[in-house]
């Protein structure tokens, strides 16, 4: 566009404005003060360290986000506020407000479009790099990397999620399987090599220090903007409901569990944990997976036996290559819950498989999740008929 700006800004979204909104106002003097992941929880201007300024330049790009007003129109706002304020801002006007107006929509867009993909995994389960033709001078990685095609959990991602440097205006595609067919692809493409760099930012300023980002992505750029948000927003909710009775807790956890978004974030927290695992990339990790709602509360209740909390944790040491990939959504959506009076376990019954998850013994103790097995559904309407199983919830 003529004037600078970018397509996508003058189409706002609910989940991008829902973002940027959440962020708290934090008051600093150089750009490296708040890094990566940081920014899905504090707005920052660089050198504006002063709440009324900063208020005011944070109202000027609300505005550039929700009503899609263009770069021109917050040059003129930021004129006026700075103006107002006397503010001696570093570099020239074109630029600084570039960088302001581009930074905040790109990453915002960014990371209301991570919730979205996330809505879409499971129809529309792989990501594709797309490289914008409207750059001039484009980055040869960049370019190099359109049309990859990976798994959305594809761990690659994490760190080249876009955008990945200044003013890049590359994007992500989600892709069924007819979508990667239409490509001419059997199947998803290998990652590329991340060969990781070590760059010294903060040059110009008193304290530069030394950072690791991978080749092609500008240092300060390599995660996924939106996505510690996104997980911190349902982990946070089930790691507070743990310090509440179980019954309390599950009623309400459930409005919150049967939101799409959260059981989003609850699988991607999963997913990751998982993965890492498999890379032997960490040790006593644990996440949120799911919790124990109100039926399977109150059928426990009636047998004599009260669970301590509502969440269920999942720890690296239960997961394998072999568990589940999709063990949050086997809970969410078990054809039949038994409680087993021989461990006092409870038996999560789905698609052929059973996921066992112990109970917590006293109020410090989540529910964990303690591994899989193949459902023998004979074998278990027979310990069902016995008594050393009890129907909580469902049927066999």
């Amino acid at each position: 566009m003529a004037d600078g700006s970018i397509v996508y800004g003058s189409l706002p979204f609910k989940e991008q404005i829902a973002f940027f909104r959440a962020k708290r106002n934090v008051l600093t003097e150089r750009w490296t003060d708040l890094w990566q992941e940081q920014h899905d929880f504090g707005f920052m201007v660089a050198g504006a360290n002063r709440i009324d300024l900063l208020v005011d330049l944070r109202a000027a790009i609300d505005r550039a986000i929700a009503d899609g007003t263009g770069l021109p129109a917050f040059r003129r706002d930021f004129d006026k506020i700075v103006a107002k304020y006397g503010w001696q801002y570093t570099g020239g006007r074109n630029w600084r407000t570039r960088v302001i107006y581009e930074t905040n929509l790109r990453t915002s867009y960014a990371a209301g479009r991570y919730v979205q993909l996330q809505k879409l995994k499971r129809v529309m389960p792989y990501w594709r790099y797309r490289h914008s033709d409207a750059v001039m001078h484009p980055r040869p990685l960049h370019l190099s990397w359109n049309n990859l095609v990976l798994l959305a959990d594809d761990p690659w991602w994490t760190t080249h999620f876009c955008p990945n440097g200044w003013g890049c205006q590359c994007t992500i595609e989600a892709l069924d399987a007819r979508g990667l067919k239409r490509m001419g692809k059997s199947g998803p493409d290998q990652a590329p090599p991340d060969d990781m760099q070590e760059v010294i930012v903060g040059k110009r300023g008193p304290h530069p220090f030394t950072v690791t980002t991978p080749a092609g992505v500008d240092p300060g750029f390599g995660y996924t903007p939106g996505r510690a948000a996104f997980e911190q927003l349902t982990q946070g909710t089930l790691t507070k409901a743990a310090r509440l009775p179980a019954a309390l807790g599950a009623g309400a956890l459930q409005p919150v569990m049967d939101m799409p978004r959260a059981q989003a974030a609850i699988d991607t927290a999963y997913s990751a944990l998982k993965a890492a695992v498999k890379a032997e990339q960490l040790a006593e990790a644990a996440v949120m997976i799911g919790a124990l709602d109100p039926v399977i509360v109150r059928a426990l209740q009636a047998l004599g036996v009260t669970p301590a909390v509502a969440p269920i944790a999942a720890g690296d040491a239960a997961l394998t290559a072999a568990s589940s990939p999709a063990l949050p959504t086997a809970l969410r959506n078990a054809s039949a819950v038994l409680f087993d009076r021989q461990t006092g376990n409870l038996l999560f019954v789905s698609k052929g498989t059973v996921s066992i998850v112990r109970l917590g013994e006293d109020a410090d103790a989540l529910n964990t999740y303690a591994g899989s097995e193949t459902a023998n559904l004979a074998d278990l309407r027979a310990r069902l008929l016995a008594g050393d199983l009890q129907l909580v919830k469902g049927k066999l």
